[in-house]
């Protein structure tokens, strides 16, 4: 994505560039990498949560401190002024929804300082992206925290097993990786982090992550219910005790909007509805929901040390291994878009056998269907991979073959296609 941003700085259309994601996935540090070394003057703003007179009094305050002297008395005049300006600038406005609120007449001054200008515009609010995507002018842009091979830096000394464990708990988020401290165990991270009672994270979670959702009940409701792995439309409506009436596909879509959950097809089955399957798309939060939400008064009352060893720590095998799959399919995309593979893969996913068998991972390309079988803390012999391999063949009569990714290795070589490790998962590079 900085290179995308880059590219946008140094051209010379009149488009106006918006960068969303949810809250804390990085945008600013995105922001900061791609004005690295340029020539032009910056005008960076963060719009303040509060009224339009105080931002107003900030923003124009910013301007007169990088020499552009304005004659202003509100947003409107302000940037109208801003646009007059002889010298071209770089103009970065943070929280871009908070200037909206006060007034969507600034979008066609935004439009007119444009014609000199480099605007970016950064959000959080999906409503605002669909406002504005309806006028060509503005171009979007998707932030989602980073995939598991762009972040961790801090980690990279670490054995494989302990960065595998520690993406699977906490995610990739700039804001909370750089929270953990490599050199203590996950135990202690966890504790720290998550269970204690100032825990910053799970402030972050609880109220700015889902500062525009709205009925915060219901989507906490959602990802409660979520929290074990996939589930079908039909058997969300029962859970959630809720009817056909439209409540929980708006919410759902809110939730896949900020990219905290999504819904998968069959990748052999994509026409068929009945098949979609629903479950949350960001590791800290399925551990969260799964681990710490329901129990919250409970780790008060016997602490932290006692509710990891007795609630989380006996269930972590059985989280990793059904977490897995994300890891994976984050391996198979940018492998295959490195050249890695002997062939560009087409689709990767779940894969529909029948009613009483769906694969949970498999990839497609032009000659060949690999469905993949997983293996947490197994160490994978000969007699193993032929067993899998009978079975991929009995199941899907011939039309799959089978691939198998192990965290404990194999007996015989990994290829990084067929066969993959963790050796192989954290050989990519950015």
């Amino acid at each position: 994505m900085d290179d995308r941003v880059r590219k946008f700085l140094s051209s010379r259309d009149e488009n106006i560039l918006i960068v969303y994601g949810i809250r804390k996935s990085g945008k600013t540090s995105y922001m900061k990498n791609a004005i690295k070394g340029r020539k032009e003057k910056i005008l960076y703003y963060q719009m303040k949560n509060t009224n339009e007179r105080e931002n107003f009094i900030l923003l124009k305050a910013r301007a007169e401190n990088i020499g552009q002297p304005v004659k202003a008395d509100d947003m409107d005049t302000l940037f109208t002024e801003i646009a007059k300006q002889d010298e071209r600038l770089i103009i970065i406005i943070e929280n871009a929804e908070i200037l909206f609120r006060f007034s969507m007449k600034i979008a066609d001054t935004l439009k007119k300082a444009a014609q000199k200008h480099r605007i970016v515009l950064t959000t959080s609010q999906t409503s605002l992206i669909k406002e504005l995507n309806e006028d060509e002018v503005f171009l979007s842009i998707e932030k989602h925290p980073a995939k598991y091979y762009e972040s961790f830096e801090l980690l990279k000394s670490l054995p494989y097993a302990k960065q595998l464990q520690f993406y699977l708990v906490f995610g990739s988020s700039e804001f909370v990786t750089l929270k953990i401290d490599p050199e203590e165990s996950l135990k202690r991270n966890v504790r720290n982090l998550l269970l204690s009672n100032d825990s910053i994270i799970s402030e972050y979670i609880e109220h700015e992550l889902f500062e525009d959702l709205g009925k915060k009940s219901y989507a906490f409701l959602i990802l409660s219910i979520l929290k074990d792995g996939r589930m079908k439309y039909s058997d969300l409506v029962e859970a959630t005790g809720q009817k056909y009436n439209g409540l929980l596909d708006k919410q759902l879509n809110i939730l896949i909007d900020l990219g905290l959950v999504k819904k998968s097809y069959p990748i052999n089955k994509k026409i068929d509805r009945k098949k979609v399957l629903y479950e949350i798309d960001d590791n800290l939060l399925r551990f969260y929901f799964r681990f710490i939400y329901p129990n919250k008064d409970l780790v008060e009352m016997i602490g932290s040390k006692a509710y990891y060893e007795k609630y989380i720590e006996k269930e972590l095998d059985d989280y990793f291994r059904l977490s897995l799959r994300t890891i994976l399919t984050d391996y198979l995309e940018k492998a295959s878009l490195d050249g890695k593979f002997s062939s560009i893969i087409s689709i990767i996913g779940r894969y529909f056998i029948d009613d009483e068998n769906e694969e949970q991972m498999a990839m497609i390309t032009e000659q060949k269907h690999r469905i993949y079988s997983i293996f947490y803390d197994k160490r994978v012999d000969d007699e193993m991979l032929q067993k899998e391999r009978k079975r991929i063949k009995d199941l899907t009569r011939g039309k799959a073959e089978v691939g198998l990714f192990s965290t404990n290795g194999f007996t015989f070589p990994s290829d990084g296609e067929a066969y993959i490790s963790l050796k192989d998962i954290f050989s990519l590079k950015p």
